[in-house]
């Protein structure tokens, strides 16, 4: 309630964020989401669409917006999407391996995309990914301090803030505070992201029993 909370999984990876933001492109934004991921990746995900449907909704009109779904969100639209686009919301299933970090994954249509594609690929545009998926920051059990997990990755490709496996009640109140104000125009500012979220959790204080919340985090600038 006294402090917006911002974290980052190593010292390096705040300081390349930071220098990103020094040169801003004009502002894209891509959904993914995958509802029905290939065969050994998990069950049918099928608040999914609704979820992606409410997002187009809420960004401002004057901002691109591409939906990535179904038979598009494969393994190479989801890596082209983060590789393209300057803002990203992600909605899939999560999946840490903890034996090897770099081996977790998203669950796509034909095969999963890997921690270490998205490493591997850089993502100079990026400077807003929101994750709306399960274990993506657990890291390694033998490494704890290392801080290799989906997030990190993410944001050591460029990628800023996110936050976890959340409800509709905090997608819809995170992008209405991170959009307040630009319904006629204006400039979309990723460096809001840890305002809006706590805006958001606040929200959800009064509509979803503590007993059914879940953890939201951000990480980033």
């Amino acid at each position: 309630d006294i402090c917006i909370c911002s974290y980052t999984p190593t010292l390096s990876a705040l300081i390349r964020s930071r220098q990103t933001m020094k040169t801003r492109t004009t502002p894209s934004f891509a959904a993914i989401g995958q509802s029905h991921p290939g065969a050994g990746q998990g069950a049918v995900f099928p608040a999914v669409d609704s979820e992606l449907k409410l997002v187009h909704e809420l960004v401002p009109p004057n901002v691109k917006f591409t939906n990535i779904s179904g038979d598009k969100a494969t393994w190479a639209g989801a890596l082209d999407a983060l590789q393209q686009n300057t803002w990203v919301h992600l909605a899939c299933h999560g999946k840490q391996d903890h034996e090897q970090p770099y081996n977790s994954r998203f669950a796509m249509r034909d095969k999963p995309l890997m921690l270490l594609d998205i490493v591997e690929n850089d993502s100079p545009q990026a400077e807003f990914v929101f994750l709306s998926a399960s274990h993506t920051a657990l890291g390694d059990e033998k490494t704890p301090d290392e801080a290799i997990h989906l997030t990190a990755g993410l944001q050591f490709s460029g990628l800023l803030a996110r936050c976890v496996d959340l409800a509709k009640h905090v997608v819809e109140a995170f992008y209405e505070n991170m959009f307040q104000g630009l319904e006629d125009g204006g400039v979309v500012d990723c460096t809001k992201a840890a305002w809006a979220l706590n805006r958001a959790m606040h929200t959800v204080k009064t509509k979803v029993p503590l007993e059914q919340r879940m953890v939201f985090i951000h990480i980033g600038v």
